[in-house]
């Protein structure tokens, strides 16, 4: 299905690119633009991302120069015509594709993202990190996208990138992905709902506690309110929209939280079904799932879990408390141990003022060849005051400088303020105070 590449030096594009490793061929377009490439549209970024080379591949590169602190560095974005094969042979030529980087297939996929574009082709993405040709660290982000009767392969191949630089390399290709139409009927990439979607409308929310791995070799416990934000006509968010959002602004800026579902029966006196259609990557990979529904007063059960209703806040209510947030992780392997902690404090009384204070430390040891070494840290936040509002799923903090706060609030137990999740943290009231 595909073959080395082989430009008119009779070099394969990767051993042109070693040998030249970060040269600036062509001059930039004048912005970002549409292109076709053998019927597949994509929209490129922007213009520090130079067309490069020829051949059966369309080509991008962009370079970074050696700084203090980095080396010379460079990222290429390449782009196969688009090719006539069957669907279910999306797999097999996504592994061919990594075979064009011989060392890449050596190495497992660490980041996998597998589901339907918006536009219901298949679409596979695979990441991998790092190979080390002649002294050159080397990453690869394969993608594959197939229609009923044609797919087209894509991929980012990193030169000595890391941090900051990799992070706005991805950033660009994961834009350029979800540009991509393989069909001239194909629409941009939007999670908007299907003709028939909808139907339930509110915030709900599920207990979910366990164990995890820590950075330090330990394991911490969780306790995580689950958010499930649905509109009526379709649209569902696992986050609270902040700062006044609606859920189809908060979609349009998060789209990985986000996307749309379909509930088929599930009444009061009838088993159903609800179909969820979650965006699951920065490359626009949509992975849909069916569970059981049902509607248990003004609560759901979608699957095993029992999802309770949460009320918003009144305009203009208030509370009258003190809020402490905590966490602490640590562990220990056999040369190593440390910890982190941190708390933070929010007073909120019933005049509409107040008051947030926290503190954090952090402490680490290691032992090499009988040598021990230490470190300990800790800190206290500045105070902070003002005025403060509620409304809805919002909180605004008005600070006595000027600056306006705003996050999402809710209470996990109705009739109850003992516990409010605050941007998704938990923080538990004080007793007596």
């Amino acid at each position: 299905m595909f073959y080395t590449f082989i430009d008119r030096t009779g070099m394969s594009w990767f051993a042109l690119a070693l040998i030249i490793p970060f040269s600036l061929l062509l001059s930039s377009p004048a912005g970002a633009q549409t292109t076709d490439i053998g019927g597949l549209t994509v929209t490129l970024p922007a213009p520090v991302w130079k067309k490069t080379g020829k051949g059966e591949l369309f080509m991008l590169q962009r370079d970074f120069p050696e700084t203090d602190k980095e080396k010379r560095g460079s990222a290429l974005i390449q782009i196969s015509k688009p090719i006539s094969a069957p669907r279910n042979s999306l797999q097999a030529g996504l592994k061919t594709f990594v075979a064009t980087l011989p060392d890449m297939v050596k190495e497992d996929p660490f980041i996998k993202h597998y589901g339907v574009t918006v536009n219901g082709h298949d679409m596979r993405v695979e990441e991998r990190c790092c190979a080390h040709i002649k002294g050159v660290s080397v990453s690869q982000i394969v993608v594959g996208i197939a229609g009923d009767k044609r797919q087209a392969y894509l991929q980012l191949v990193q030169f000595n990138m890391r941090d900051e630089r990799s992070q706005e390399v991805e950033r660009d290709f994961e834009t350029l992905v979800r540009s991509v139409k393989l069909d001239a009927s194909d629409r941009e990439f939007e999670i908007v709902p299907a003709s028939g979607d909808g139907g339930i409308d509110g915030v709900f929310t599920y207990l979910d506690t366990g164990l995890r791995p820590n950075v330090f070799g330990g394991m911490d416990f969780y306790s995580d309110s689950l958010i499930r934000v649905f509109d009526n006509r379709g649209l569902f968010s696992t986050e609270l929209p902040k700062g006044g959002r609606t859920i189809a602004e908060h979609c349009r800026e998060n789209p990985t939280d986000c996307g749309t579902y379909d509930v088929n029966g599930g009444g009061f006196f009838s088993a159903g079904k609800i179909e969820m259609r979650s965006v699951t990557s920065d490359y626009g990979t949509i992975e849909i799932e069916t569970q059981a529904f049902a509607k248990d007063g003004g609560d759901l059960r979608i699957g095993e879990r029992k999802y309770r209703a949460i009320p918003p806040f009144k305009n203009g209510a208030t509370l009258n408390g003190q809020w402490t947030y905590t966490f602490a992780s640590s562990g220990m392997t056999a040369t190593s141990s440390g910890s982190i902690a941190s708390s933070r404090t929010l007073t909120l009384k019933p005049d509409g003022t107040f008051r947030r204070t926290g503190w954090h430390g952090a402490s680490a040891t290691n032992e090499i060849g009988g040598s021990r070494s230490g470190l300990t840290t800790t800190g206290d936040r500045a105070a902070e005051t003002g005025r403060y509002t509620l409304s809805g799923y919002r909180l605004d903090l008005n600070h006595a400088n000027g600056m306006t706060e705003s996050m999402s609030i809710f209470e996990p137990d109705i009739g109850s303020d003992e516990l409010l999740v605050i941007n998704g943290s938990n923080y538990l009231k004080d007793k007596g105070k």
